[in-house]
């Protein structure tokens, strides 16, 4: 009965709310625990705690209220309560990378705004890159934490350093933590998650879309 009596409370806020529908207005149709079911403008939609929905960031969402954050304002809203805002649908950035013959992802981007070639690496912790690549991007590494590391064939130095930017595909990401290998190796700049943690990844098939969180 509980069940029954919630799916009817919802159809009614949603028949509620396409009446109070209106251009550039943000209104609170239902509320729940953690979620709110928010109208903007002439679209709806259950928006969980921390999401984002059509340019509206649901921050908070209680039996007693909501906090909606638009232009980055945060506004308290009960049900039915509007409020106009310059909003605006985010635009996500991304793209697709398709694997080369052994099944290897590559993508062109930049490190601190010189142009670089990156390997999509989830299995790497830092974004990473070898002692000679670091010196051709200009990149001073000996005043990051030294260290050394054992690799295939020996021990070598390492440095622990962080990047001012790191960027794929309109993708950006500021204040990136970095390992520097003493050498030559790896030839590539390992893609690691200390870029990667900040976007979605997802496969489709072969390929492989990559687009920023919000």
């Amino acid at each position: 009965m509980k069940a029954t009596a919630g799916i009817i409370a919802l159809l009614l806020a949603l028949i509620l709310g396409a009446a109070f529908a209106e251009e550039g207005k943000v209104r609170v149709i239902a509320l729940f625990a953690n979620k709110a079911l928010l109208q903007v403008g002439d679209k709806q939609k259950i928006v969980k705690k921390g999401e984002t929905f059509e340019g509206v960031l649901l921050q908070s969402a209680s039996g007693r209220g909501a906090v909606v954050v638009i232009d980055g304002k945060a506004v308290e809203l009960g049900i039915n309560q509007a409020i106009a805002g310059n909003f605006k649908k985010a635009q996500r950035s991304g793209l697709r990378i398709y694997p080369d013959s052994l099944g290897m992802y590559y993508v062109e981007g930049e490190i601190n705004g010189q142009s670089t070639r990156f390997l999509v690496d989830t299995g790497a912790t830092f974004v990473t890159l070898s002692g000679a690549k670091a010196r051709s991007l200009r990149i001073d590494y000996r005043k990051g934490i030294a260290s050394t590391a054992q690799t295939a064939s020996a021990i070598v130095p390492v440095w622990q350093i962080r990047l001012d930017s790191v960027s794929i595909g309109g993708i950006q990401v500021s204040n990136v933590d970095a390992t520097v290998i003493a050498g030559d190796q790896p030839f590539e700049v390992l893609l690691g998650n200390s870029f990667l943690q900040h976007t979605r990844i997802q496969k489709a098939g072969s390929m492989l879309e990559i687009e920023k969180r919000f």
